[in-house]
């Protein structure tokens, strides 16, 4: 019993002693985007939370001010929006400190990337980090300007970049998207006006029809998926169902959309809501949501989806979503495909 006691304790102490090549890397790629101007990447190969001081080369033999980088557990690169302001020769890390959570809850910080420590306390996130990250996969994150290491303060909280008004972008022009003309949005409101009026006309018809499972106020969290922008969406969505067999939804959702993943990265990553209306048949429903951009560069977008709410017990069911939506970004509009799934609980 003894052994097996001071076994990992002894175990550890050694380890630390002995130095092994682990082949734990940060490093950062600029690249040449369609826009003509160089943004940053950067990457980690350990699912060690990193924070990472760094500085540009320019061509013209300056060097940039330090930037301080956070890339969490979960993430393996990270892409700047924000073109660089010169041509870069090299990304030069400076000093990265690697982090990991300790059994104890405390968590463990090494500047050293061949600590045996660390590699004992990332055992367990490897096989993660490598499903994880099996696909091709973009998260965007926030670099500090202005800070020197010694003053930097890490945030409680991630955070992002926030947009100000010098924030270049890539023009309309480069979006791998197709723009969606006048005559086409006439069109497409012209067909959605059209259904909304059947179904108002089925509604009306069917208003005083007896059906046991309406009213209802439900909850649903919902995962929400823009096939076009990339944009991940994960809310909760509170609906109102008035009525009976024929009726009206209210509908509102709040949660954290990922932003475009797409190659354009029209919208930002961060907190996202909507609101709209429903037609209602039973448990089928045509539904018009919407939500406004309050800054550039915000999520937005007007859609219409047909919905339909497969009840598996007298009080929950699973809500199935697809769709055509409408945004715009930088005074054009776009269209893409939303498809969603949730569980509905109804009260």
């Amino acid at each position: 019993m003894m052994i097996a006691l001071i076994l990992p304790y002894v175990s550890i102490r050694a380890a630390k002693e002995e130095k092994i090549d682990q082949n734990i890397m940060v490093w950062g790629v600029v690249e040449t985007g369609a826009d003509s101007l160089d943004y940053l990447t950067m990457f980690k190969n350990c699912p060690a939370e990193v924070t990472a001081q760094f500085h540009f080369n320019y061509t013209d033999n300056t060097n940039s001010q330090m930037f301080d980088l956070v890339m969490p557990d979960s993430v393996a690169q990270v892409f700047d929006p924000t073109p660089v302001e010169k041509p870069v020769s090299e990304v030069v890390i400076d000093k990265v400190i690697y982090a990991a959570v300790q059994e104890n809850g405390e968590i463990y910080r090494t500047e050293d990337p061949n600590d045996p420590l660390l590699a004992a306390l990332m055992i367990d996130l490897f096989d993660f980090y490598h499903d994880l990250f099996w696909f091709d996969v973009f998260h965007r994150a926030t670099y500090y300007r202005g800070r020197s290491y010694d003053n930097y303060v890490r945030p409680a909280t991630p955070s992002r970049r926030v947009t100000t008004p010098d924030r270049r972008r890539s023009g309309s022009s480069d979006i791998n998207l197709d723009k969606v003309d006048d005559a086409a949005i006439i069109i497409g409101v012209a067909a959605v006006a059209v259904a909304s009026a059947g179904m108002l006309v089925a509604v009306v018809k069917n208003w005083d029809k007896p059906d046991d499972r309406f009213p209802y106020v439900s909850l649903s969290p919902q995962v929400q998926y823009f096939t076009q922008t990339g944009s991940l969406r994960n809310v909760l969505q509170v609906k109102a169902r008035i009525g009976h067999y024929g009726g009206f939804s209210f509908i509102g959702d709040m949660g954290f959309t990922t932003g475009s993943l797409n190659e354009a990265r029209m919208f930002d990553p961060g907190f996202t809501w909507s609101a709209g209306v429903g037609f209602d048949l039973g448990a089928f429903s045509l539904q018009l949501r919407g939500k406004p951009a309050v800054y550039e560069n915000d999520e937005n977008f007007i859609t219409c989806n047909a919905v339909y709410d497969w009840f598996i017990t007298r009080n929950m069911a699973i809500d199935l979503s697809a769709g055509v939506g409408l945004m715009e970004y930088q005074g054009d509009y776009y269209a893409d495909v939303p498809v969603s799934v949730g569980l509905l609980w109804k009260f």
